[in-house]
């Protein structure tokens, strides 16, 4: 546990570092896909939580997915964004395979999850620090993952990174929709007509 602890702290001080460590890393493929599975049953269960404590109302409740629709599209969004990743990042000259990115994405749900945990407790003392620290946390976990696409690919700059991210989340968000339409809305738990 105290390893994890200062693996997390290493990558809230300096993630080109912790990205360069889990790359370095040989780790076997049920290693990243289990580790992929437990990210993202962990961050359904506090999905699950979150709505129990923080109900949406009114129309937003339509909103809410079940736990299991949840996990189905947590694990696509993981899927299909890493391997934009890799060939966006690729397609710009870098060097990044699928399974090394998984293995940076899959510690990075694992970061992002426990810094949500850390915000609930300080939202729950005071909602508006809770607020301001919850933006600061979006923006920083957006520059970790500069740092590990950066890392990924071995480009000499972020600004590469930022090109590779966005236009994999350009293309999650197209792909996205595009299932969300095809197989309805109902089977993910929106409601019909939106």
């Amino acid at each position: 546990m105290r390893f994890l602890w200062s693996f997390f702290i290493m990558t809230l001080r300096q993630p080109d570092a912790t990205a360069r460590s889990i790359l370095l890393r040989q780790w076997p493929r049920e290693a990243i896909w289990t580790g992929l599975l437990l990210a993202v049953v962990l961050n359904a269960l506090f999905y699950a939580l979150l709505n129990l404590w923080f109900p949406l109302v009114g129309q937003l409740a339509l909103l809410t997915l079940s736990t299991g629709s949840y996990i189905v599209a947590s694990l696509l969004f993981s899927l299909g964004f890493t391997a934009l990743l890799g060939f966006c990042g690729r397609w710009l000259g870098g060097s990044g395979a699928f399974l090394p990115l998984l293995s940076l994405m899959v510690w990075l749900q694992f970061v992002q999850l426990a810094l949500q945990m850390i915000l609930i407790l300080v939202m729950l003392l005071s909602p508006l620090i809770g607020g301001l620290l919850s933006l600061l946390s979006n923006v920083f976990v957006f520059f970790v993952l500069l740092n590990f696409v950066n890392e990924a690919h071995g480009f000499a700059s972020l600004w590469r990174a930022l090109a590779v991210v966005l236009m994999a989340a350009i293309v999650t968000l197209f792909a996205m929709t595009f299932i969300v339409g095809l197989v309805g809305p109902t089977f993910f738990g929106l409601p019909e007509h939106v």
